[in-house]
């Protein structure tokens, strides 16, 4: 307990420190009556906020498709072509992001596993031959053959 720093602190620090934003303006400060109005309508005081603020919190950025993104760059591409205060390292930065686009695009698109199409060909024409009347009093011989993955 000796060593104890806040030993050290005189009154008039302790008093600065415990009034150091006394000055400092509040965002909002509320009377009885509107908390008592937040309380019983808080739709009203959402609005009143969100008119306050000025943003939309609703708002959610749309998503930019690939062929957007591709139609965006092949446009840069043709404005930098066709500026003459572009260089051609600069033409070349604009093909080279291009063929980055392209690249990472086809690096997003997931491979299909031909099994499970194989095995969907293979039971969707069971299905089909078996709701299909037959003319025949003979049993009918559908080999249905099931690929494990």
């Amino acid at each position: 307990m000796r060593n104890n720093p806040l030993r050290k602190l005189n009154a008039a620090d302790i008093e600065e420190w415990i009034h150091i934003d006394d000055d400092i303006e509040v965002a909002a400060t509320f009377t009885d009556q509107e908390i008592i109005q937040s309380i019983t309508t808080p739709d009203k005081i959402e609005e009143n906020c969100s008119e306050e603020s000025g943003e939309d919190d609703d708002k959610v950025e749309e998503k930019i498709s690939w062929a957007a993104a591709e139609k965006g760059i092949e446009t840069v591409i043709k404005f930098v072509e066709q500026n003459h205060s572009f260089s051609l390292q600069d033409v070349m930065q604009a093909h080279m992001v291009q063929n980055n686009l392209i690249t990472k695009k086809l690096q997003s698109r997931k491979q299909g596993d031909i099994r499970k199409y194989l095995k969907k060909a293979v039971s969707s024409s069971a299905v089909e031959a078996a709701s299909v009347p037959s003319t025949s009093s003979a049993a009918d011989d559908i080999e249905v053959v099931e690929i494990n993955e």
